[in-house]
């Protein structure tokens, strides 16, 4: 997972817009990883001592001692009133379609895509 963290990092910058980072977030899972899952995750949380709307992309794949690591895209946004009714958390296995189709497709992306965003997280965690 490494490497695919170090592919999101030297390719994501700050002044891409949400389509391009969805873009090259899907390109990334096209990478071959053993049992990997993919969660779909917006909301507004305070996860840093400052509260943010997150539209995270994160794929999941198992680590060597049963846990999982997380590569993270967070995409964050200011909270306002408009972004604050979005709440969703889909992972891939779920449904029936492409994950990437149901992400652009969703409302939560059609907000995101038309709003400016404050700052892009990019980094790999274990559960």
């Amino acid at each position: 997972m490494e490497h695919l963290l170090e592919y999101l990092k030297n390719t994501i910058t700050d002044d891409m817009t949400l389509e391009e980072i969805v873009d090259i977030f899907e390109k990334m899972c096209q990478t071959p990883v053993d049992e990997d899952m993919i969660l779909f995750e917006t909301g507004t949380y305070n996860f840093t001592g400052e509260e943010l709307f997150y539209f995270s992309l994160v794929r999941q794949c198992p680590s060597e001692d049963d846990e999982f690591y997380q590569l993270h895209v967070d995409v964050l946004y200011k909270p306002s009133s408009e972004n604050a009714s979005f709440n969703t958390t889909v992972w891939n296995e779920d449904i029936d379609e492409n994950i990437f189709d149901f992400i652009r497709n969703s409302p939560d992306y059609q907000y995101a895509v038309n709003n400016k965003y404050y700052q892009v997280d990019i980094y790999l965690g274990e559960t």
